[in-house]
């Protein structure tokens, strides 16, 4: 089996940041459901990977700890398939679940007729634009559960990747006004760009009464895009008489809200947003695999643009630098791909 080389988290010590290195691999030999891919372009989901920088200081740290595998999505192309995989012929391009690495084997799949961890790319577009069906998939659920109108008053909570998405379906779904929140002048000019027609800097105003302004009354449906779990407050306060206030993006911790006049009397409707099912049943058709469809379809006929989402295309060299600024603030960075290419 070829070998190749892949990013790993260092723990350093408690109360210390931890370092990104690159070590070399094995692959391992596949079985019968699972396929072997040489990755092109790996993406990082901040949100996600900033703790593995800054967010493990508190937890107890095991020797598997040690030494922890950042990534899950990945665009390359097939090497060798195992035999129930025959649908991925050697050199079908494909999106997977992979770990940062110039190689990987995806997980053995209880469907391979129709798996969700590996996925043919059919469309004329760029590596980076396909990697962003990941995020894509994630914010287009979260549309979905917020079953939106067209004319729907929107504002959106935190405008990294996933909120810049949120942002521009919002938009591409008829929804007015579309209120782009965040603390980052930068995002907030991204955020035109994705389709937003108003934008608040929550670090110099008060957020939920500018929406109350905009929107004449509060926003009928409010995206929480923020791994800070207390900005649902500010969703809630932000959002009309009987809205919406729709959570993605995994925020950790907990967050205290006031129930009788802020939640009941108001009727508030909160709804988590995580990811879909992997299949489509009668009172659902939206299968992840589905959603990554439409949005490979959108940016290749220019419906979605992601171009100007993409901050950085680096060798993975210069990932230890690049976690460390994920983990100093949101200035300077988007979305941050890794070239494993030679």
């Amino acid at each position: 089996m070829p070998k190749g080389k892949r990013l790993v988290s260092v723990y350093q010590g408690p109360d210390v940041n931890r370092t990104i290195e690159i070590e070399d691999f094995e692959t391992s030999e596949i079985g019968d459901s699972q396929v072997l891919v040489r990755v092109s372009k790996s993406q990082v989901s901040a949100g996600s990977e900033k703790g593995y920088v800054t967010g493990m200081h508190s937890l107890p740290v095991t020797d598997a700890d040690m030494r922890r595998l950042p990534g899950y999505t990945t665009v390359g192309h097939v090497l060798e398939s195992g035999k129930s995989m025959s649908a991925f012929k050697t050199g079908d391009r494909v999106l997977t679940y992979g770990n940062h690495a110039s190689h990987w084997v995806t997980e053995f799949d209880s469907n391979p007729s129709d798996p969700i961890k590996i996925q043919h790319i059919d469309f004329d577009i760029t590596d980076e634009q396909a990697a962003m069906a990941r995020l894509g998939d994630v914010a287009l659920h979260c549309i979905r559960r917020g079953e939106l109108q067209i004319d729907e008053k929107v504002a959106v909570f935190g405008v990294g990747v996933v909120g810049q998405l949120l942002v521009s379906f919002a938009r591409i779904s008829g929804a007015y006004p579309v209120i782009a929140v965040d603390m980052d002048d930068d995002r907030l000019e991204l955020a035109r760009q994705s389709g937003a027609t108003h934008t608040v800097n929550a670090g110099k105003e008060n957020a939920a009464a500018a929406i109350q302004e905009i929107t004449n009354g509060g926003a009928q449906c409010v995206f929480h895009s923020n791994r800070n779990p207390n900005v649902l407050v500010d969703c809630m306060e932000a959002a009309a008489m009987r809205g919406k206030v729709c959570l993605v993006g995994s925020p950790p911790g907990k967050a205290e809200i006031g129930l009788q006049v802020d939640l009941l009397r108001r009727e508030l409707d909160i709804r988590g947003s995580y990811g879909t099912i992997d299949y489509s049943h009668r009172n659902y058709a939206w299968t992840q695999r589905r959603d990554r469809v439409a949005i490979w379809r959108m940016i290749e006929s220019g419906d979605l643009k992601v171009d100007h989402l993409i901050s950085h295309v680096v060798k993975p060299e210069m990932a230890n630098d690049l976690y460390q600024k994920i983990g100093e603030g949101t200035s300077g960075w988007m979305g941050i791909f890794f070239d494993w290419t030679e």
